[in-house]
């Protein structure tokens, strides 16, 4: 998985749920789309940083199952792996209880990344296969829980990662999250974001997480997201 934090962000596959890296349960009705426009800094230290970027389609394809592909590059510097790097993530969600946006929901989620360092040739690098559950909540709160197992090929490891995040709806338009999530090789992420629906179809959100007990890590994250 690596140091970075957007290392653990690709971990979690799907993000319906930004700008909080917790994953949500909703699934997409047959027929609808949307794409994702997302960018992320992070520093762990002065001299460790990275930035990232991706583009994200998503659509249900049916029988409570929808599909995504996302491509993204990133920059990394201060690491072994400091330079460009680049790659595409297939991955999909499938609903396995709740069929009501006020029910509880559980769903599986999954996804396969193939990935690039600099000039090298592009090989798929990791396997995530969890679960995603939503709970509402009375007073327009909601509760979201990840849990899942993720498989590094390249570095030769495999991770526990988890995630935890409360949403409450402030207005009609604007909804305010808090989160934990983390894996079983660091220090836990706390996190704050922020979605407003800026149009009916249109969200814009951003998040910013610390790393408990670095001091330094930061992680911001700005994003864009169009249903059509």
């Amino acid at each position: 998985m690596g140091a970075l934090a957007l290392g653990l962000c690709a971990a979690l596959p799907a993000q319906a749920g930004r700008p909080l890296v917790t994953e949500d349960a909703g699934v997409l009705d047959p027929g609808e789309c949307e794409l994702e426009l997302y960018a992320a800094h992070e520093r762990l230290r002065p001299q460790v940083r990275a930035r990232g970027a991706s583009a994200q389609g998503s659509c249900g394809v049916g029988h409570g199952v929808q599909a995504a592909l996302a491509l993204e590059r990133q920059r990394a510097s201060g690491t072994e792996d400091a330079g460009r790097s680049e790659g595409g993530l297939l991955s999909f969600k499938a609903r396995l209880l709740g069929d009501d946006d006020d029910d509880p929901a559980l769903a599986l989620v999954g996804g396969v990344h193939w990935g690039r360092h600099e000039h090298q040739s592009f090989r798929r690098d990791s396997l995530a296969l969890g679960l995603a559950g939503t709970l509402p909540l009375p007073q327009g709160f909601t509760a979201h829980a990840n849990l899942g197992h993720y498989h590094d090929h390249a570095e030769h490891q495999r991770s526990t990662v988890w995630a935890l995040a409360l949403e409450k709806a402030l207005t009609d338009t604007l909804d305010l999250g808090a989160e934990v999530f983390g894996d079983d090789r660091g220090r836990p992420w706390r996190g704050l974001g922020l979605r407003w629906a800026a149009m009916p179809r249109l969200s814009i959100g951003s998040s910013y997480a610390v790393q408990a007990g670095s001091g330094r890590s930061r992680l911001v994250t700005l994003g864009f997201t169009l249903g059509f």
